[in-house]
């Protein structure tokens, strides 16, 4: 068997309870950061460096959570993945680490192709920019040339269904055209791989139909796709292959119909023990 595009091995990842995430940013707000970037990278590395020390003393801390803990598998191309799991059992957080957001605490993942991740609401553009300007940000952070993206223009543009707003700054969007205008340019700009969270959730059944019918024509043209779902019906239709993850550990990881009825079960007996 070839070697698969996506190798993960022995991943863990580590989280202090109550540690602020960033929102996003205007482009003055950004500019300002960049000044202080240094001096929080350092007071985070001190910070960081006590937490470990601690742990390395055999020490425990109640605000420590482990989101991921010695995940493996491996994505091979042409693939299409699905993710599984209960609130809270881990699956955003992979799927950030394998977009290079996040960085694991254990373990080490191995991409060997273009990815791009659509991931939620308000991440991968920037909401001064019109939807124009962040459909070629986001090619130029593929690596794409501005004529590379010049061709797929018209076509993301039509595929999205929002022309009319093209040229509109994206923090006056819907979360309908936004996830429209994301997905569409995440299908189209030429990834290898492709990771999707639950953000297909926003959005007219219509066209949350016509993005599954995109991502299967995708795998038969040899793309990778990874998914994360609680629709169950879009991963029996585009992933023959499926892991479910419980409290950050892969619980069951083949066909995707038995790790369907797998969680499924677990969910109803968890109902039934609150009886």
């Amino acid at each position: 068997m070839a070697d698969p595009v996506i190798l993960v091995e022995g991943l863990s990842k580590r989280y202090r309870i109550g540690r602020k995430e960033n929102d996003y940013e205007t482009l003055r707000e950004t500019i300002i950061e960049s000044f202080w970037t240094p001096v929080k990278n350092f007071r985070r590395l001190v910070r960081l460096t006590k937490f470990d020390d601690d742990d390395q003393k055999g020490g425990s801390s109640d605000d420590v959570i482990w989101a991921l803990k010695d995940i493996s598998f491996e994505v091979h191309e042409g693939e299409a993945l699905g993710i599984i799991g209960r609130n809270g059992a881990g699956k955003s957080t992979l799927l950030k680490i394998l977009s290079r957001i996040v960085v694991p605490t254990e373990g080490r993942v191995l991409i060997n192709d273009r990815v791009t991740s659509l991931l939620e609401v308000g991440m991968g553009f920037h909401q001064e920019l019109t939807g124009r300007e962040n459909v070629y940000m986001s090619g130029a952070i593929l690596g794409m040339k501005r004529w590379e993206i010049n061709q797929k223009f018209d076509e993301i543009v039509a595929f999205s269904e929002i022309e009319k707003f093209i040229d509109t700054p994206v923090k006056r969007y819907s979360k309908g055209m936004y996830i429209r205008l994301a997905f569409s340019v995440a299908a189209h700009l030429e990834p290898e791989i492709l990771l999707i969270d639950e953000v297909l959730a926003v959005g007219d059944l219509i066209f949350r139909e016509k993005c599954l019918n995109k991502m299967l024509e995708e795998t038969k043209q040899g793309k990778t796709v990874v998914i994360v779902s609680h629709n169950r019906g879009y991963i029996k239709k585009l992933c023959p292959r499926s892991i479910l993850l419980e409290a950050g550990r892969i619980r069951f990881e083949g066909n995707a119909d038995r790790c369907i009825e797998i969680y499924l079960n677990n969910t109803r007996q968890d109902v039934d023990d609150l009886d």
